[in-house]
């Protein structure tokens, strides 16, 4: 990786750390895509510049992993639950993937490094629906993120995944060896259209993702 590309992918990063994500996120997508099918449309639609938010639905733990397959030319970070930095050893390891630990939907000191991030030129996965979804199906949109375009005022990119909860349910230790697993990426909405809207937008965004998982869903089901 130069100097130069570091710059655009993860402006701010060093050389390490831009080396290190990238030998993660691709040995994740390796283990991944070996052992289910992954099918990743849309990535042409990543912003190659700039920082920007990644707004995804939450179905299982391997999402981080598929939103990063699907943002890959950019380096993202992640809102994720603090509890899973609880464990040290894992918590050092996602930290040192960009992960941001966040105690509450509230938590305003996490609110406060995802705008940072956002502020140095970079970008962030964010989950609206506050957690995993219990039964597969989108949950309500959080008011989070609306707090962090109406700081940052930068475009947010929907995501949408599916399969992912068939694979790894919240009812489940650990995940099922076979399965296929699809990414969608939308367009970037600016944050001026966004905050345009009466609820500063979640509703849109919430509409656009339950949209691109449709259109996933559509798909699986012309496959046979």
């Amino acid at each position: 990786m130069t100097g130069g590309d570091l710059a655009r992918r993860a402006p701010g990063k060093t050389r390490m750390q831009g080396f290190w994500w990238d030998v993660a996120e691709r040995t994740a997508e390796l283990i991944v895509r070996t052992l289910w099918t992954v099918r990743v449309d849309g990535v042409h639609l990543v912003p190659r510049t700039g920082p920007f938010i990644v707004v995804s639905n939450h179905e299982s733990y391997l999402d981080p992993v598929l939103n990063g397959i699907a943002a890959r030319d950019r380096q993202v970070g992640y809102l994720a639950k603090s509890e899973l930095f609880s464990f040290g050893p894992f918590g050092r390891l996602i930290a040192s993937f960009g992960a941001i630990p966040l105690k509450e939907r509230s938590d305003m000191a996490a609110m406060r490094v995802a705008i940072a991030e956002l502020q140095a030129g970079r970008c962030i996965v964010i989950y609206p629906e506050g957690g995993r979804c219990s039964a597969g199906e989108i949950e309500t949109f959080q008011r989070g993120v609306a707090l962090i375009v109406r700081r940052t005022k930068v475009p947010v990119v929907p995501m949408a995944i599916e399969g992912a909860h068939q694979v790894w349910p919240p009812t489940r230790k650990l995940p099922k060896p076979l399965g296929g697993m699809s990414v969608l990426v939308g367009a970037p909405i600016a944050a001026e259209a966004l905050l345009a809207e009466p609820d500063d937008g979640m509703g849109r965004l919430e509409s656009e993702v339950r949209r691109l998982q449709s259109v996933l869903r559509e798909r699986e089901r012309a496959r046979g």
